[in-house]
């Protein structure tokens, strides 16, 4: 049985035993004594299943056998800040207060909650007291950093947290805090020097080095980010997180074959992680390894049946391997959980022409225009599909119908022109030449992607040296 009942659950089972009693005893409308401890206990499970009106009730009922408790009143303070009573809560901290003046908990309470009331200078002092009280000043410090940060004094909430760090050099809940709050003002070299620093010191941390290889790959240092996730997965066997980001740093290096083992060790460790599984389907994807993609896009569908991008996944992987009618299965069940998706809608069109349905692409390929006819990629990849199956006039037709609607957008000409100049439709095709270098001249290599034969051509490397000038 050991290993099946932990303490926390055995703790959980009494406190709720001992709610069902408390709630059995109101139900006689009798009064009886309660013990403090008792209390205690079943407050605190009230608090953790959020039912805070039998919490209050436990509260008043506690206050007829104790009139005079500080608990109580705290008690009474915390369930005021649960439902949003702050002045509430503020009126029996301070009786809590009067009747312990210098217990340190209902100091640091009421320093929170003056915080909240943007009363940052009285939370202050409230805590100043603690530190004449206290050896423990670095916790003290830690604590002011967190009053300002809620009071929006990222500048004080600094100042303390590294007070409290050059206190106690080896406090790490300060440190993360400060580093967090330099990341989020955009301070990331200053984050990454706090981390260098007590990696100095103490360099076993790995929750440190997982931390530092964030701040690395935010400011695209991805060769030192892989350095400081390696140094955490060897301090620390079965810590899943650096695993993971080290697989998010090597897919945005493209490098999705190294990814997957990653992917795989990290969801070895927490197997029902969604985003494990989906990242761990993209790389098996982009390597073309569309058998595993499928299986892992499919665990992550059990979990979640509403993760619309791991069906998108699955109608993708089965396009690849030519499976259109399972992939429009799959496209479909994406586009019912968001029907204003016109990739989608295009995904559909492309799988229902290559089966030979024109009327059904058609049909999806006019409501993936009318959702977004600002989409060049939704112009261009019909007619590169008219394109490929032979139909060059269907293609160009296409692609006017796209510039009509998206005149400035200079892909399109580029591309209409190179298709007018395949089918020797040289006035047309060297008329949109020109209009996508007036455009847009630094993007003339995309007429050379569409047909790299136009290279060669005099008249054409005549028209955009002209325009070069």
């Amino acid at each position: 049985m050991e290993g099946s009942f932990g303490y926390n659950d055995f703790e959980e089972h009494n406190a709720k035993r001992s709610a069902r009693e408390f709630e059995a005893m109101l139900e006689t409308k009798a009064y009886h004594f309660i013990d403090l401890m008792k209390v205690d206990e079943i407050f605190g499970y009230y608090l953790q299943t959020n039912e805070l009106s039998k919490a209050q009730q436990l509260v008043d009922f506690a206050f007829k056998s104790y009139p005079g408790s500080s608990d109580l009143c705290f008690k009474q303070a915390k369930l005021d800040l649960e439902l949003g009573r702050l002045p509430d809560a503020l009126h029996h901290i301070d009786d809590a207060l009067e009747l312990n003046p210098l217990y340190p908990e209902y100091l640091q309470f009421k320093a929170d909650l003056l915080a909240r009331l943007d009363q940052y200078e009285e939370g202050i002092r409230m805590l100043e007291q603690l530190l004449i009280m206290t050896d423990r000043h670095e916790e003290v410090y830690l604590h002011m950093g967190n009053i300002a940060q809620i009071c929006g004094r990222s500048d004080a909430s600094e100042r303390f947290y590294r007070l409290a760090l050059d206190l106690e050099p080896t406090f790490e809940e300060a440190l993360f805090e400060l580093a967090f709050l330099l990341e989020s003002e955009e301070k990331l070299e200053a984050g990454i020097r706090v981390y260098e620093s007590y990696l100095e010191l103490h360099p076993y941390s790995a929750e440190v080095w997982y931390n530092l290889s964030i701040l690395y790959r935010r400011i695209g240092r991805f060769e030192k980010a892989l350095e400081a996730c390696d140094f955490a997965i060897v301090i620390k066997e079965n810590f899943a997180s650096p695993h993971f980001h080290k697989g998010q740093i090597l897919m945005d290096l493209d490098r999705y074959r190294e990814a997957i083992p990653h992917f795989l060790q990290a969801g070895s460790i927490h197997p029902k992680d969604i985003h494990t599984l989906y990242h761990t389907a993209e790389c098996y994807e982009q390597v073309g390894i569309y058998r595993d993609a499928i299986r892992y896009y499919h665990k992550v569908t059990r979990l979640d049946p509403d993760y619309q991008d791991a069906w998108l996944g699955i109608g993708y992987s089965l396009e690849k391997q030519d499976r259109f009618l399972e992939a429009i299965h799959y496209y479909e069940k994406a586009l019912s959980l968001d029907e204003e998706n016109s990739d989608l809608c295009l995904s559909l069109a492309i799988c229902e022409y290559k089966l030979g349905n024109k009327h059904s692409s058609y049909v999806y390929l006019e409501r993936a225009i009318r959702l977004d006819p600002g989409d060049e990629g939704l112009w261009q990849d019909w007619a590169q599909l008219l394109q490929e199956s032979g139909n060059y006039l269907g293609a160009i037709s296409y692609l006017e119908e796209g510039i009509q609607v998206n005149p400035s957008l200079s892909s399109l000409y580029y591309q209409c022109a190179a298709y007018c100049l395949k089918v020797s439709m040289i006035g047309k095709g060297l008329t949109y030449l020109e209009n996508a270098l007036i455009l847009d001249y630094d993007n003339h290599y995309q007429l050379f992607h569409y047909d790299p034969s136009l290279e060669k051509q005099p008249q054409v490397r005549q028209i955009i040296q002209a325009f070069a000038l």
